[in-house]
């Protein structure tokens, strides 16, 4: 009896030993730094690995309206974690984990993004439990993965109405301690996003305004906070609206959690962002957002990305920006660039080569669009752009292009950690050094935004280590070299020619072999000489085309007019007419292109 006792307390002592380890984060991880690749994820927008925790249907609940509850969870994370490491990213930025109120106060929304704070203690049960979430960090961090907290220190829901200090009814508040009044600003919405004390001091949207400068509000974030970093393990923080609180706070903030934070800084002016590097470890880098999208979405020449750029030393490391292309409440990128996969393509490479942090928001990799129609005019995209992932197909040609951009960011290190030095710019193409002073490693960028090829001798830095006659292989492309010829202002130059919309990653190495994969276009091509100042529109029966609205065709001489896809499958067969300025439709029957093949049309109006 004696033995089978001991036996039993040996067990019970392994079982809770196991419980223990589970209920850890045993694999920890490098904190967020540089060299990582970050991919945000809209969790309920995600997938569905439990359809249990949905919440109620026709009430938060409501599949296919997309103001409301879809069902992603946690679960559905960690059932596609081979998806996401399979992209090459090294870090996942979550939806805010914490519970909030089911509803907006107009019943017009559902708090399924995780910004409408209802209790900073406790996870959303719409998301998984504690254990999900300890289930999720350690998977991710056995795939070698980070996990980021979006931290929402700014605000709860909307419970105080206007500028009462009172809740009406009672029952309706954020869960204890955040339930006093006294802990909130009572200054109404802000109205003036460019009033600096209205947008520290008023309600963005109507949620409530947390005190962050009363000392038992300000305690009760910290402690809230500490316990998401010290009980789950996360490896950095996305703060939430950052620039609406006091910047001392942020400071403290980061030096409490002792984590790396990353500030939402809504500005395009760097002067206003590069401030708060001076606060926290980095900043979302919209200065760079809003110029690349006019420059690589909108054709924009590249002299606005310079007027950026030339101004990171204001930055207290630009290497830590975080740079991004669309994210959740602006338009999808595809949306703005008419659907053209060749203009998300060129963004990309940039956004892999450029000094900072990439960050790719869910869905981009599989030709995301958000309805196709911007929304972001109106204030803010919090719609379209935030839709339920369709698929996950790791064949998808944008897929596949950023894994490699994240294997070629992964091998070269003056890519993640290396100045970046401008070494061309003109309208159509820009030219960039990333180096590493101390070890003299350098990578070289050159894009062309333009539709045609284009040639340029660009000079070689003269803080280069190349030398003449060294060869240098387009990552992207191993087939493609350039050798340094004599000549230029720094005696080093090299010429190189690129095809229209393309980009050159060019290492001084012998990189992994590789050829991109050959586009499938389908291409409508129109003869037709529409006089001066007209335009030529085409609209069709499947998208990226519509009956009720045309999209320009771009002009190639002074009749031939072109439109390309790559949404459309091989063999799929599309209907559509051209129009003239989009109103004046051609004659007869609709024409039918079949996906993968080219059509010349020759129309009458």
């Amino acid at each position: 009896m004696r033995r089978y006792n001991n036996m039993k307390k040996r067990l019970l002592s392994i079982l809770l030993l196991l419980v223990m380890i589970l209920g850890q984060n045993v694999y920890a991880m490098e904190k967020l730094n540089e060299s990582d690749i970050i991919y945000m994820i809209l969790t309920d927008r995600f997938y569905d690995g439990d359809s249990q925790n949905n919440g109620t249907l026709n009430i938060e609940y409501r599949p296919g309206e997309l103001k409301y509850t879809q069902g992603g969870d946690w679960q559905g994370v960690i059932d596609k974690i081979s998806y996401i490491k399979g992209l090459g990213v090294t870090a996942i930025w979550l939806s805010p984990p914490q519970k909030n109120e089911l509803l907006s106060r107009d019943g017009q929304e559902s708090g399924y993004h995780g910004y409408f704070t209802k209790n900073y203690n406790e996870t959303d049960p719409h998301f998984g439990n504690e254990l999900k979430l300890k289930e999720l960090i350690r998977v991710a961090h056995t795939n070698g993965i980070k996990v980021i907290l979006d931290a929402v220190p700014n605000h709860t829901a909307d419970y105080l109405e206007g500028t009462s200090t009172t809740y009406n009814p009672p029952s309706y508040s954020p869960a204890a301690p955040f339930n006093n009044p006294a802990w909130y600003h009572h200054n109404g919405d802000i109205m003036d996003y460019n009033d600096y004390n209205q947008l520290v001091y008023g309600d963005m949207g109507g949620l409530d305004d947390l005190d962050q400068d009363n000392p038992e509000a300000r305690q009760a974030i910290l402690l809230a906070y500490k316990n998401w970093i010290d009980e789950f393990g996360f490896d950095g923080i996305r703060i939430d609206a950052a620039s609406s609180l006091p910047k001392e706070f942020i400071e403290e903030f980061e030096n409490y959690l002792g984590v790396p934070t990353f500030g939402e800084v809504f500005n395009g002016s760097v002067d206003f962002v590069s401030d708060f590097q001076n606060y926290q470890w980095g900043v979302l880098d919209f200065p760079v957002f809003f110029t690349a999208r006019e420059v690589f979405a909108k054709d924009t020449g590249f002299a606005v990305l310079k007027e950026i750029l030339d101004q990171d030393y204001k930055y207290n490391d630009p290497n830590k920006m975080v740079t991004f292309l669309d994210n959740h409440d602006r338009d999808r990128f595809l949306c703005l660039a008419e659907d053209d996969y060749r203009k998300l393509r060129l963004g990309m490479i940039f956004l892999f080569t450029v000094r900072g942090i990439p960050d790719v928001y869910y869905g981009t990799e599989q030709a995301h669009y958000g309805g196709g129609l911007p929304t972001e005019y109106t204030g803010i995209a919090n719609k379209e752009n935030r839709e339920v992932m369709t698929s996950f197909n790791e064949n998808n040609i944008l897929y596949k292009h950023i894994k490699k951009l994240a294997s070629i960011r992964k091998t070269y290190r003056a890519l993640q950690v290396g100045k970046q030095r401008e070494m061309w710019c003109d309208q159509y193409v820009y030219s960039y050094s990333r180096r590493i002073d101390s070890t003299g490693d350098e990578v070289i960028t050159v894009l062309n935004n333009g539709y045609d090829s284009s040639y340029r001798v660009i000079p070689i830095r003269a803080e280069s280590s190349i030398s003449v006659g060294q060869e240098l292989i387009n990552a992207l492309n191993t087939n493609e070299s350039i050798i340094v010829e004599s000549g230029g202002p720094t005696g080093r130059q090299i010429s190189v020619n690129l095809n229209g919309k393309e980009g050159m990653i060019l290492v001084s190495d012998i990189p992994e072999a590789y050829s991109p994969e050959i586009p499938n276009i389908t291409k409508v091509r129109v003869h037709y000489d529409v006089g001066y100042g007209n335009q030529m529109y085409i609209r069709g029966a499947k998208y990226p085309l519509w009956w009720n609205k045309g999209r320009k065709m771009r002009n190639i001489s002074s009749d031939i007019w072109e439109f390309e896809m790559e949404r459309i499958d091989t063999g799929d067969l599309v209907e559509f007419k051209v129009l003239i300025n989009d109103s004046a439709w051609s004659q007869g029957n609709n024409y039918t292109v079949t996906g993968g093949e080219t059509i010349d049309i020759y129309p009458n109006f």
